[in-house]
């Protein structure tokens, strides 16, 4: 088993659940790619920190996909702006994914307690 993979895999959340954490910050409000990198760093308490370049790949290829589109914004005297928005598509698929995420909650409560039932008392 390669340790350093491993490490990647518990400290980085997979694909999937990346972009449906975008899709549900831009479902609620409309962000540049800056504003929805920082608000994942907000969310996950600074455990997960997409580099900057990573953050505009993910957008894109959710553009790509369809999920999302984006138009740039303009404002006088700055540097304009892509605006992402979620598209019918992508509240579809993120509709879906809480629907999944929701249904394995109460097996991921089963887990931890299981976890603190064997695991803690051991330490105690």
């Amino acid at each position: 088993m390669n340790r350093k993979r491993d490490h990647f895999r518990d400290r980085y959340p997979g694909r999937a659940f990346i972009e449906t954490l975008i899709l549900w910050i831009i479902h609620r409000q409309p962000l540049h790619g800056y504003e929805v990198r920082k608000r994942i760093e907000e969310l996950t308490t600074g455990n997960y920190i997409p580099k900057p370049g990573a953050i505009y790949t993910i957008l894109r290829r959710m553009e790509k996909k369809g999920l999302l589109t984006s138009q740039w914004k303009k404002e006088v005297g700055r540097k304009g702006k892509r605006i992402y928005h979620i598209t019918e598509k992508g509240e579809s698929l993120l509709k879906t994914r809480l629907e999944i995420m929701k249904k394995r909650i109460k097996l991921l409560e089963q887990m931890v307690s299981y976890y603190d039932s064997v695991f803690l008392r051991k330490q105690e």
